[in-house]
């Protein structure tokens, strides 16, 4: 008669746990597994997340607009609403990345954030200065709210300094805690 063939079982007592696998006492990560990787703060890449949504729908709505109501003559495009159009949505498919990256608390997402918002911002200011706008003109323009564009692109601007704030909070405040909370069994 042979005898059987040893079956994998859970680790006993004293013995390590596998590499990476749970710990036995039912806790966190095994303590031979790697280190937890630093995530950004919950609460603060939530709230990135979102209002880098809502700078995202700003600056959509602002390409919508010039691609609807600022047409030339038989429908011929000037520079300055190719540029809109353009920048609108590469803007707000970039931006909209970047938050997704935020809300799963990746600290690069919340960093690219920040500096997608900051030179969203700058360049709302600088561009038409390097047309020949008046800064003066530019910044009734932004914050007139006197028309659709204008409300669009004034709010886009306020939602990409606060999401620029946020953001930057989310990636200096780091957390080293897993992304969900572990269940603990009630008999241990």
């Amino acid at each position: 008669m042979q005898p059987n063939p040893p079956q994998p079982r859970f680790p006993q007592y004293g013995q390590p746990p596998i590499a990476g696998g749970p710990a036995p006492w039912g806790g966190g990560p095994s303590p031979l597994g790697p280190p937890p990787r630093p995530r950004a703060n919950v609460a603060a890449a939530m709230i990135a997340g979102i209002l880098g949504l809502l700078t995202a729908g700003m600056l959509v709505w602002f390409a919508l607009y010039n691609v609807v109501h600022a047409n030339g003559p038989a429908g011929i495009w000037n520079g300055v609403v190719v540029v809109n159009v353009v920048g609108g949505v590469i803007g707000a498919g970039l931006v909209m990345v970047a938050a997704g990256f935020t809300f799963a608390r990746r600290i690069p997402g919340a960093w690219t954030l920040c500096v997608l918002c900051v030179l969203y911002v700058v360049a709302t200011f600088v561009a038409p200065l390097l047309r020949g706008t008046p800064f003066s003109a530019q910044l009734a323009f932004v914050f007139g709210f006197d028309k659709t564009n204008s409300v669009a692109i004034g709010l886009a601007i306020i939602f990409c300094v606060l999401t620029t704030i946020i953001a930057a909070i989310a990636g200096s405040v780091k957390s080293y805690a897993p992304a969900t909370a572990t269940m603990r069994h009630p008999g241990r």
